[in-house]
Formats: C-alpha cells, sequence, structure tokens
C-alpha cells in the first residue's frame, strides 16, 4: 500500500517515514502542504495519506477539502495528526474530510492499527468500486443536491456519456423531476428504498424509461450523499407490450367462436327474412297486377265480376292480411340484426385495435359495455349480467385499450369461476355484476361473481406472473398480472379484491380520473385504502 507522509518537521518526517517502511508499507514524503497536493491531486496518486494539520502554504485541513473535491473517482484515506486535542479542533477535523486522527506526540501502535483500519476501508472501498463496475445496473453517487460525484460504466452507457462527462453534472438534468418525486414519496410514507419510475434523457435527445432507487448515508452536516440504482426498463416495457399484446389476442381468440355465433344469430334471421320478403314481393306484385287489370278494365267498362273474382282469389291465397303485418315486423328485424352486427363487429373493432400508448379522455361508460357485449358469449350460458353505470361519470382521463384489457379479464375471469361452481353441482345460473362511480378525482369500478371465491392460500399470489389455477391449456396466468400493471403502474391506481369461498369475488379498481395526475396532495388516502360497499343512490340498474 503506497502511503504519503507530509510534515514541515524533516526529523518527524524521516522517523515516520522509517517508521512505515519497517511495517510494510511504499512511502512517499512531502515537505509543505504544496508539495502533497501535487501528489495528491494526481488520479494514480497515493490513496492512504498522513497528513500534518499545520504546514507551510496549503495546511493538512486544505488538503482534505481539496482531496474530496478532486479525487471522487477514487477514495483517498486521510490520517490527520495534529497536536490540538479539543473537541471543537477535532470536530473541524472531520468536518473538512478527514477519516481519522492521530495526537501528537503519537503512540506507534495507535498509529500503526488506525493504519490497518484505513487499509481495511480502502480494501472494502475497491471491492465495491469492482462490483459497481460489473453491474449491469448504473450506479451513481451525489451529494445531497444531486451532484453527481461518482458513476460506473453502466450508468454512462444508460445516458450515452462518459463516466467523466457525468461527474459534476447535474442527476435533475439527467432525470428530471426523480429527487422531487422521491421526496414527496418518503413524506408521504412510501418506503424510501421503493423504486420509482421517470421518463430520463439520452444524450442523444431521446426519452429512456428508467427505474430508480435511492439510498441516502448521512454522516455529520458536510457527509450526505445519495447512491442510486438506475435501470433502464426500455426492454422490459418492451416485453411487457408484447406480453400484454399476446394476452390481449389469446383473449381475442377465446372469444373468437362465441363472436362469429353472435354474429350469426342476427345474420341468421336477417337471411331468413330477407328471403320471405322475397317470396312475399312475388305474390303482393301479382296482386298488384290484378289490380292493374281491374283499373284497365274500369277503364274500358268491361265486365268485372271476373276480375274482381280473381283478386279477391289472389288476396286469399296470399294472405294478404298476413303479408301486411309481418313484411313491416321483418323489415324492422332486419334492421335491428344489420344494427346488432355492426355493434358487434364496432366492439370488436375498438377492443382488438392497439390504440395509443398515450392517455387521453374516453368514456369510460361505452368502453365497459363494448367490452361485456364482445365478452356476451362467454357469460351468458354460466350468468346474467348487470350494469350499475355511473352517468355522472363524464370522461376520464386513461388509456382506452388498456382499461378494456382489464375489464375483459376480469369478466371472463368471472364467467370462469362461476362455471367452476356450476361444475361442482350448483344448477342455478350466476350472477356478474359491474358498477362504476366517481368520488372526488378519483374512478372506482368494481367487476364482482358469484364464482367460487379466491382459497385463502392463494390470495398473495393471484396477481403474480404466470400463476393460475386454470388446467394446462385453459389460462395463462398472465391476466390478473396485466390487469395489476396497467392499474398501478400505468394509471397510478389501486387493484383489490373482495372474496369469499364458496360465495364469490369484487374486483375493486381505483385510479385518477382528471386529465393529469391528481396532486398527491388532494388525495383523500382513506378512500384510497378502504374497500366500501354503499351504493350510490339514482342509478338504474340494467339488465343484459
Amino acid at each position: 500500500m503506497n502511503v504519503l507522509v507530509a510534515d514541515d518537521d524533516p526529523i518527524f518526517q524521516r522517523l515516520l517515514a522509517h517508521l512505515l517502511r519497517s511495517w510494510g508499507y511504499d512511502v512517499a514524503v512531502a515537505r509543505d502542504g504544496d508539495e502533497a497536493w501535487t501528489q495528491l491531486q494526481s488520479p494514480d496518486g497515493p490513496r492512504l495519506a498522513v497528513l500534518d494539520w499545520v504546514m507551510p502554504g496549503v495546511d493538512g485541513l486544505e488538503l482534505c477539502r481539496r482531496i474530496r473535491e478532486v479525487r471522487r473517482t477514487d477514495y483517498v484515506y486521510v490520517l490527520l495528526m495534529t497536536a490540538k486535542n479539543d473537541s471543537n479542533g477535532l470536530f473541524t477535523v472531520m468536518e473538512a474530510g478527514a477519516d481519522d486522527y492521530v495526537m501528537k506526540p503519537f503512540d506507534p501502535q495507535e498509529l500503526r492499527l488506525r493504519l490497518h483500519a484505513g487499509c481495511r476501508i480502502l480494501e472494502s472501498e475497491e471491492r465495491y468500486r469492482v462490483i459497481a463496475e460489473t453491474a449491469s445496473d448504473g450506479i451513481l453517487t451525489a451529494d445531497d443536491v444531486g451532484r453527481i460525484q461518482f458513476a460506473n460504466s453502466a450508468a454512462a452507457t444508460i445516458f450515452g456519456l462518459s463516466r467523466e462527462e457525468l461527474v459534476d453534472s447535474d442527476f435533475d438534468a439527467l432525470a428530471p423531476g426523480y429527487l422531487g418525486h422521491y421526496r414527496s414519496a418518503v413524506g408521504d410514507g412510501q418506503p424510501p428504498w421503493a423504486p420509482i419510475e421517470v421518463t430520463g434523457k439520452h444524450k442523444a435527445g431521446r426519452g429512456i424509461p428508467l427505474e430508480i432507487s435511492l439510498s441516502e448515508f448521512r454522516q455529520g452536516p458536510r457527509n450526505h450523499k445519495l447512491t442510486l440504482v438506475i435501470r433502464d426498463v426500455t426492454d422490459r416495457r418492451r416485453k411487457e407490450r408484447q406480453t400484454a399484446l399476446s394476452q390481449k389476442l389469446e383473449s381475442i381468440g377465446q372469444l373468437a367462436a362465441g363472436i362469429a355465433h353472435e354474429i350469426n344469430t342476427p345474420i341468421q334471421y336477417v337471411g331468413d327474412n330477407l328471403h320471405f320478403l322475397l317470396d312475399s314481393c312475388t305474390s303482393v306484385f301479382g296482386l298488384l297486377a290484378a289490380y292493374q287489370q281491374l283499373t284497365n278494365a274500369l277503364q274500358s267498362k268491361a265486365s268485372l265480376r271476373q276480375i274482381s273474382d280473381e283478386i279477391a282469389r289472389l288476396a286469399s291465397d296470399i294472405d294478404l292480411a298476413y303479408l301486411q303485418a309481418e313484411i313491416p315486423k321483418a323489415i324492422q328485424q332486419s334492421l335491428d340484426g344489420v344494427k346488432r352486427v355492426a355493434e358487434i363487429v364496432g366492439a370488436m373493432k375498438e377492443l382488438s385495435h392497439p390504440g395509443t400508448a398515450a392517455k387521453t379522455t374516453v368514456d369510460l361508460n361505452h368502453t365497459i359495455n363494448n367490452t361485456i357485449l364482445i365478452s356476451k358469449n362467454k357469460w351468458k350460458y354460466v350468468a346474467d349480467l348487470t350494469t350499475d353505470l355511473d352517468p355522472g361519470l363524464g370522461s376520464v382521463y386513461c388509456i382506452a385499450g388498456d382499461i378494456n384489457q382489464v375489464m375483459l379479464n376480469l369478466i371472463i375471469n368471472a364467467a370462469d369461476a362461476i362455471s367452476e361452481r356450476t361444475k361442482k353441482g350448483s344448477p342455478e345460473k350466476g350472477h356478474i355484476h359491474v358498477e362504476t362511480r366517481r368520488e372526488g378525482g378519483w374512478v372506482h369500478i368494481r367487476v364482482s361473481d358469484t364464482g367460487t371465491g379466491i382459497p385463502e392460500s392463494i390470495q398473495s399470489r393471484i396477481f403474480d406472473p404466470f400463476f393460475t389455477t386454470k388446467s394446462v391449456g385453459k389460462g395463462t396466468g398472465q391476466g390478473l398480472a396485466i390487469a395489476h400493471a396497467i392499474v398501478v403502474q400505468k394509471h397510478q391506481g389501486t387493484i383489490q379484491f373482495e372474496t369469499q369461498e364458496g360465495v364469490g369475488t369484487t374486483f375493486v379498481i381505483r385510479f385518477p380520473i382528471g386529465s393529469e395526475r391528481v396532486p398527491i396532495e388532494s388525495l383523500d388516502v382513506s378512500s384510497l385504502l378502504e374497500v366500501t360497499g354503499q351504493e350510490p343512490a339514482g342509478r338504474a340498474e340494467q339488465r343484459l
């Protein structure tokens, strides 16, 4: 280990250097503070320094301050030697950045132990440095205002900068708003180590989705350091989108046969009615031809008895009264069927369309009705579905396609749970109820079913990716995991459930309703954490 000994007393300097060499250290000497600074400011300079407090030129305290300012990427352990033994003086030594001190005249054994302690600290620091350099995540250290003091190679790669460019730069310029979000979250009671997602800035100008965790270290008023672990989640976001799309396509695939059936029914009676209208038109046209003959006969004053008898026969044969009653009905049914097909196709288009990844104002009740319509063939044979959609909900700021997917997953899960109960011997159809309401700055969605309920043994795992209770081939275990990610991460909301085995389950979704994220100070925390079952007045229940 290389050690710098700086003391303006040549006798003391030689004595100390000889003693350190006898202990196995490589020793460099400096006669004053200026000479010591020349050696210490080099990046390849000594990592262990024994400095006299009082020296000509730059004194030991100023050397400590300069070392901490310049040698940031490789730590220097400073042992200050002083004849001052008052508490204020020792406080000044530590505040300047010295790691330890030794009183003059010194005890050789004490000095040796303190140097050993310094070596152990430097070895630990080097070990941590190696870990930081081999880590795949970016690691930064900064002071309390966010000025970066150390950066590993991974951090430099994330931001597209060199390590030299990162050091001394402002972290808030690289991840705007993060430190403010962090302090606000900690002030609101969140764990200080909880990761926060923000958008960082790459040198090329593009945004980078980042997940950042922070830890703080305080040791005295001048020693407040931040350690930040930064993860570029671009690939994870892309994989999440791919997984969500795959799960969405899987859900659509499960519904495809049912949708075909739903479309086939109105198309079938449209076709039957059109055949009926075609046949009826042929008969009616024949009757109209007879009426034309009557008109011609009246004009020529010919005998009318024969023509009148023929008209009566034709009217009887085609059952004119029946046609007058049924033709308008057939036309109306056909129009209803065409409208029904258009609604199903339109709802399917909205559900399957990838949409935008950005939040927009959405008619949430309309979106939910579309999802219910598309999933009808999944639940109509096992359950009745009712809705209680708040007419005063208005537009909600959300990602429509993602909320569609959440609702589809919950409704299909509800139908599957009821189907499982039916298989276990329940003869009656179940019931699914979907409800929306507005409470302050939040939208609340409840999806209830009378299914089997969730066993207590698995309740803690239902939002885990790939966890499923369905048999092989019946489910991927991604539906609720994706729903959780959409609600919690993308919409800053919550998704919870109330369940009772053998009775049923209710999923409760909440997220901010406004066009921007609701300020944390304006939120009613109790309304976010408590699950309420109160029935709002003034809403009509609609049975589908």
